[in-house]
Formats: structure tokens, C-alpha cells, sequence
């Protein structure tokens, strides 16, 4: 009897954490949607300033170097143990040394904490480069 509850109580446990799996990776995605939709609209402020004959040009370099939040909270969580996050966001230093430490496990701990905040990394990332180009065209 006592087996029975045992068991009953392990599949429970297991299926809220694939329950909270499952609502982070969704809180996961909702953030990064609506921060890549908050980084959009600046983009389109920046794009009314230019004259429109610069404005196809700026819309082909951004769209080149833009990066999703989406895909880089992903690479964060399933291959941020060995930095691929950190070289699709073009920080290849930090990149190697998650590479060269990796068998540690600790940079795969601290990818996984980055997931989090990943999203408001890349918006920034998207921002600069928009401002870049706003700079060059100018």
C-alpha cells in the first residue's frame, strides 16, 4: 500500500515539473515575442528619420545583422553550455571561454540563468546595430 502512494507520488511530481517545463519555455517565448515586437516598432521610428531613398538600404543592412530573441534563447538553453549563444550574439571571447570551460558544466548553469534575461540582451544587441546603421547612412 504503501508502494502504491510511493509511486502515485512520483509520477504527480513529475508531471507538475514537466507542467513548469512547459510554462517557461511558453513564458520564454512570450518574452522574447514582445520584446522582439517592442525593438521593431523603435526600428520603424528610426526608418521614418531617413529620407526615403535611404530607407531600402537601411532595411537590407538591419534585416543582414538582426538577431531573433527566440533562436537565442533556445541556443541559451539547449547548446549555452558551450557558448553558441554567445557567438550567434557576436561576443566570440566570452563564447571561447564557455567553450574551453565547458566540460565544467558551470557555463551550461550559467546559460541556462542567461536564458532569462537573454531576450532584453538581444533587443539591445538589435538596437545598437539599428542605431549603427541610422549613424552610417546619415
Amino acid at each position: 500500500m504503501d508502494s502504491d502512494f510511493g509511486t502515485i507520488l512520483i509520477i504527480l511530481v513529475f508531471l507538475a515539473l514537466i507542467a513548469g517545463i512547459v510554462v517557461f519555455f511558453t513564458v520564454l517565448a512570450k518574452k522574447a515575442k514582445k520584446l522582439s515586437l517592442q525593438n521593431e516598432q523603435y526600428v520603424q521610428t528610426l526608418l521614418s528619420q531617413l529620407p526615403d531613398d535611404k530607407k531600402t538600404l537601411f532595411i537590407l543592412q538591419y534585416n543582414n545583422v538582426k538577431k531573433n530573441p527566440t533562436t537565442a534563447v533556445l541556443l541559451a538553453l539547449f547548446l549555452g553550455g558551450l557558448g553558441i549563444h554567445k557567438f550567434y550574439l557576436n561576443n566570440v571571447g566570452l563564447g571561447i571561454v564557455y567553450l574551453l570551460f565547458c566540460w565544467t558544466y558551470i557555463p551550461a548553469i550559467i546559460a541556462f540563468i542567461e536564458a532569462f534575461a537573454i531576450s532584453g540582451v538581444v533587443a539591445n544587441y538589435n538596437t545598437k546595430k539599428a542605431q549603427e546603421i541610422l549613424m552610417m547612412l546619415r
